[in-house]
This record gives C-alpha cells, sequence and structure tokens, in this order.
C-alpha cells in the first residue's frame, strides 16, 4: 500500500534520531499520529511505530522502557491474535446471521483481511452477496468494535461492580418459559429502555434473566446480571432487539450473537 510504503521511508528518515528522548509515551502519541494517517487500528499503529524507533515489536518497546505492566502487555497481545475475521469464526456455529457470515467466511478461500468496514462491504458487493449478507456484516463489525472498545478500556472493573441488593420478596428471579418458539432476526422489533431500567434476557430461549439496563448506544444495551446471584453485578451487552420488558419476550427474542 502507499501509505506503508511512505512510512517505511519515514522509519529511515528518522531512525537516527537520539534514542534517550524517546519515551514511551512519545510513542503512543506517534501512533496517534499514525493511526488517523494511514487509517489503521491503534494496534497496528503502536506495531508500526515501535518498529520505527528500533524495536522489534510494541511489547518488546514495552518491557525495553520499562512501564508497562504485565497486565497491559497480556491486553496487547489479546489485540494482535484476534482480528475481524478470527472473532467472526468464533461464532460459525451460531444459529444466526452472524453465524451464517461465519460459516460463509470460512468456506470463502479469498475473504479478505482488511482494516475497514468499506473494504468488507465492497467485497460482499463485488462478489454479488445478499442484501441480508450484508446487514449481517454491518451488525458483525459494529459488535467486534464495541467487543474491542470493552477490551481496550477495563471501565469493567469487577472490583469497582457492585451487585444488586437482594430484598426479601423480590418478585424478580428467573422465569422458565416453555415452549418457546424464538422470533427470526427479521422480524423482530426494539423496545426503548434508559439506563437504570429493569429489563429481561434469555441466553437460551427457555430462561429468563432479570437484568439492570447500565448504557444505551445505538447498537446495544448493556446491562447488569440480577439473576442467578452467583453472577450478580456482572455486566455484559446484547442488540438491542434482544433485551426485552417480560420474561416471555425475552425468551421469544433470545440472545443470538
Amino acid at each position: 500500500m502507499v501509505g506503508e510504503r511512505r512510512f517505511s521511508y519515514e522509519i529511515k528518515k528518522e531512525f537516527l534520531m537520539d534514542a534517550q528522548k524517546i519515551s514511551l509515551d512519545y510513542i503512543k502519541r506517534q501512533a496517534k499520529k499514525l493511526k488517523r494517517e494511514l487509517s489503521i487500528s491503534h494496534t497496528q499503529a503502536l506495531e508500526l511505530t515501535a518498529k520505527k524507533h528500533g524495536y522489534s515489536n510494541w511489547i518488546n518497546c514495552c518491557r525495553v522502557l520499562g512501564t508497562q505492566t504485565i497486565s497491559e502487555t497480556i491486553l496487547v497481545t489479546e489485540y494482535q491474535q484476534l482480528s475481524f475475521t478470527e472473532w467472526l469464526k468464533k461464532h460459525k456455529n451460531r444459529n444466526s446471521p452472524l453465524g451464517d457470515l461465519a460459516a460463509d467466511v470460512l468456506k470463502d478461500k479469498a475473504w479478505p483481511s482488511c482494516n475497514l468496514l468499506a473494504e468488507y462491504r465492497s467485497y460482499l458487493i463485488f462478489r454479488n452477496a445478499a442484501f441480508d449478507a450484508i446487514k449481517a456484516l454491518e451488525r458483525a463489525w459494529k459488535s467486534y468494535k464495541t467487543y474491542l472498545k470493552r477490551k481496550e478500556s477495563p471501565a469493567l472493573n469487577k472490583s469497582k461492580l457492585k451487585s444488586p441488593i437482594v430484598k426479601k420478596g423480590d418478585p424478580r428471579k428467573i422465569v422458565y418459559i416453555p415452549k418457546v418458539t424464538p422470533l427470526p432476526f427479521n422480524k423482530r422489533t426494539v423496545e426503548k429502555f434508559n439506563p437504570g431500567d429493569p429489563a429481561w434476557i434469555s441466553w437460551d430461549g427457555r430462561k429468563a434473566l432479570p437484568v439492570t439496563i447500565t448504557k444505551v448506544d445505538e447498537t446495544n444495551y448493556s446491562f447488569k446480571i440480577e439473576r442467578p446471584l452467583n453472577k450478580a453485578g456482572n455486566q455484559h451487552f446484547v442488540y438491542l432487539d434482544e433485551v426485552r420488558s417480560t420474561p416471555e419476550l425475552a425468551c421469544v427474542n433470545m440472545v443470538t450473537l
């Protein structure tokens, strides 16, 4: 790519700068600039910038400069290993549009490795993919980006999570709904919830769990589990059409991702 060739030239040009003036914060700032210039991921920018300054990779750079914690190093390694395609393939057994897309990707020997949603979309259009496949790709991409954002910003520190207070006679317990037929993806609607609202979700279409909404964005509801008690306070996020106001609706609109 032209951007990569240009960056290679910059490596040769700036490699002789005084290494003693380089800090980890400086490299991070340079990586942010590179990310904007080349439209690449934050992890790729860190890798390229570290190599630019003579390190074998980003982790090596952190170790040499001595300011990176073990947990941060493990986190960066995970980012390097989990591309969009690899994340997608993890969902190959899902009985959902996401699972169908993942299965198709596994069969497609020409499936590209891209950094942008537009590039993947263009590829599907070039292959005359169905409209539903393109929509599934867009939903999958949003979920993938949300996944990376959650990993990159460990705001969900379990030490800060508070389990909900359980009151005597609390009716919000796990509810089992027999003989439920889940709705297909294209027939689902979205109910509106705000942070703090009670709601229900179902992982398997048979058992509904009470939850409390914690965050709302364009594609997902984030929530805290209320039951079972041994998982109370755990946080998750699912698509908007998978959170419901009653146990019955939750099972009919079970989580498919």
